[in-house]
């Protein structure tokens, strides 16, 4: 085996461990959407409730029902369920933990930082230029890759990676 298959072969392997941890980013930001939606609109609920505001947030309604003496009661509904303040405030602030730990582990520059072991800029070009279409892999299909003034290795071991990660994703799905 030569030197250039030895670097083919590491960079097909980078591409596959960058293309699964893609994937499961796009699984987790699919299982916790209620969560992103919820924490987009969290400050603005927050703010709402504190000063007894009605109306609708994404997911949540508040309602104020006015009392005896001026007092005024809130309520509020998650996903049309009615919960109590307490509840919607510690269901707001799990879900604005949750966003932010998906978006930041799961950025862009945290999964092409993945790449940094590997040393080589032109990979890190290839995977920069071309981020969003490799997210189609995780569907099982193949990107159309722009690989721009990439030596032929890089390209070799993109192509390869890419091969490799589908030839394992349609045995396993």
């Amino acid at each position: 085996m030569s030197a250039q298959d030895v670097v083919v072969g590491l960079i097909a392997e980078a591409l596959v461990d960058f293309v699964k941890r893609v994937c499961e980013c796009e699984k987790l930001r699919e299982a916790h959407v209620r969560d992103l939606k919820l924490a987009e609109v969290a400050d603005e609920i927050t703010r709402a409730v504190a000063e007894g505001r009605e109306g609708e947030y994404g997911p949540v309604v508040v309602k104020v029902q006015r009392k005896f003496l001026g007092r005024r009661e809130v309520k509020a509904y998650l996903y049309g369920n009615e919960v109590d303040v307490n509840t919607l405030l510690a269901e707001l602030s799990k879900a604005q933990s949750r966003a932010a730990w998906l978006l930041n582990d799961c950025s862009e520059n945290a999964l092409i930082e993945t790449l940094y072991k590997y040393e080589d800029r032109y990979l890190i070009e290839v995977v920069q230029r071309n981020f969003d279409k490799f997210k189609v892999m995780c569907a099982g299909k193949a990107p159309e890759i722009e690989f721009g003034e990439a030596p032929a290795h890089i390209i070799e071991g993109v192509v390869r990676g890419i091969k490799n990660y589908l030839s394992a994703y349609g045995s396993s799905h």
